[in-house]
């Protein structure tokens, strides 16, 4: 009997290993979030969007363009696409203006929603 329960739930895991592996249960998530695509959002303080990224001057006048982040996004990764290269300031720098942008520690960014990312240039 216990060799009958020992192999039932072995089969059971290897059957939720290839379910996984051939559906996946995070890609449906990954592809119902993936429909919004990342375009930088203008603070205007009206519902209009522009064309391309433009900078506003936040609290103690830094500069930030607002995106929304899709599945996969980092603070780093946000402002690497803004410079389309290398960050010209530390990590450690835009940790901080980040949270000092959106009082919102990096690792806690939350898949389509708003913030307001450094812009650097």
């Amino acid at each position: 009997m216990k060799r009958m329960a020992i192999f039932l739930g072995f089969i059971i895991l290897l059957y939720s290993v290839y379910y996984d592996l051939n559906k996946g249960t995070l890609r449906l998530l990954y592809k119902e979030a993936s429909v919004t695509t990342a375009q930088p959002l203008v603070n205007q303080g009206t519902s209009s969007r522009s064309e391309g990224p433009e900078t506003q001057e936040g609290p103690s006048s830094l500069s930030y363009v607002e995106m929304e982040v899709k599945p996969g996004d980092t603070v780093l990764s946000l402002v690497e696409d803004l410079l389309d290269g290398s960050i010209p300031v530390s990590i450690d720098q835009v940790i901080t203006d980040f949270e000092e942008l959106n009082e919102v520690p990096p690792d806690k960014i939350q898949i389509g929603k708003t913030y307001k990312v450094p812009s650097y240039q």
